[in-house]
């Protein structure tokens, strides 16, 4: 497994991890894999499928854990910036099959996100607030609020689900996305605009990608 890294000139890194192969049962052929995420920067894990991709990025994202590795034959580590206190605030996940709730549009998705997360953001106070809120960050992943923001997921194309599941990611202040094959399932036009909004999010947001 390969870890490709853009070079960043940056202070420090948001994320530093390493894993090491501790025993016969580490899916990865390396003794160690390890990568620096900074601010705005992406890394790509690359290797053949069943080299342990997805289980080192779930673990950065919290939703497996140490002993999870252990068990095969990986010792991790992982540094934090000191910054980003909040666990919540570090880590998410873009899956190939959207986290939206069918029977919410997609500014209710949004809004739930912003409501995970209330006590982080204190400027909400106000349904006026909220829905501004929840406006910019549709424009942000490029969506219009008042088109597509009373849709349902089911309404949505396959690279407007992508863009709505990553302004739910914005919501809960993410610092650094993992992309789990990102541009799967989607026409060469989706998967274009869903490069173009990932590009926009790293070089405004500073938002900090881990492709798998």
């Amino acid at each position: 497994m390969d870890a490709m890294t853009e070079k960043e000139d940056k202070k420090r890194p948001l994320v530093s991890f390493q894993a090491t192969s501790t025993g016969p049962k580490c899916p990865f052929g390396n003794e160690v894999v390890e990568f620096e995420l900074y601010e705005g920067g992406c890394v790509c894990l690359s290797g053949n499928s069943g080299f342990g991709k997805t289980t080192l990025a779930t673990y950065l994202a919290g939703l497996s854990t140490e002993r999870d590795l252990q068990k095969l034959d990986i010792r991790p580590s992982i540094q934090w910036d000191p910054s980003i206190s909040a666990p919540g605030e570090r880590c998410g996940v873009l899956f190939q099959q959207t986290t939206l709730i069918d029977s919410l549009t997609v500014a209710a998705n949004v809004c739930v996100a912003l409501e995970a997360c209330q006590h982080k953001s204190p400027g909400i106070s106000s349904k006026r607030e909220r829905d501004h809120k929840i406006q910019k960050l549709l424009e942000t992943v490029g969506l219009d609020y008042a088109r597509d923001g009373p849709k349902r997921p089911t309404q949505l194309s396959g690279g407007m689900a992508r863009r709505a599941s990553l302004a739910l990611q914005l919501a809960q202040r993410k610092r650094v996305i993992v992309l789990d094959e990102p541009f799967a399932g989607l026409d060469r036009t989706s998967a274009a605009s869903v490069a173009s909004e990932l590009v926009h999010l790293r070089l405004t947001h500073g938002t900090s990608l881990l492709l798998i």
